[in-house]
């Protein structure tokens, strides 16, 4: 719960920051190597990551990572494993 609260957290201070509204959406990629997606809409952010399992948290990593590049300047970017 409280790393949930957290993240939220996260996300708010990045829309005030950025003056764009943050929009996460949970994914279920075939391809195992895509981890997330970030793009941009008129006003706001997308950030796109694989919900690949109920229950579970990994995917706050990919958010935390997709929030870095968006607060580094990224409008358009994949994250994709290496193997």
């Amino acid at each position: 719960m409280v790393l949930v609260m957290v993240l939220e957290e996260r996300v708010r201070e990045t829309e005030l920051r950025l003056g764009k509204r943050i929009i996460l959406r949970g994914v279920r990629e075939p391809d195992p190597r895509w981890r997330g997606r970030l793009t941009t809409r008129p006003g706001a952010l997308v950030l796109e990551y694989r919900d690949a399992t109920v229950g579970f948290f990994w995917h706050h990593d990919i958010i935390r990572e997709l929030l870095d590049l968006a607060e580094q300047g990224a409008t358009d970017a994949v994250l994709r494993d290496d193997e």
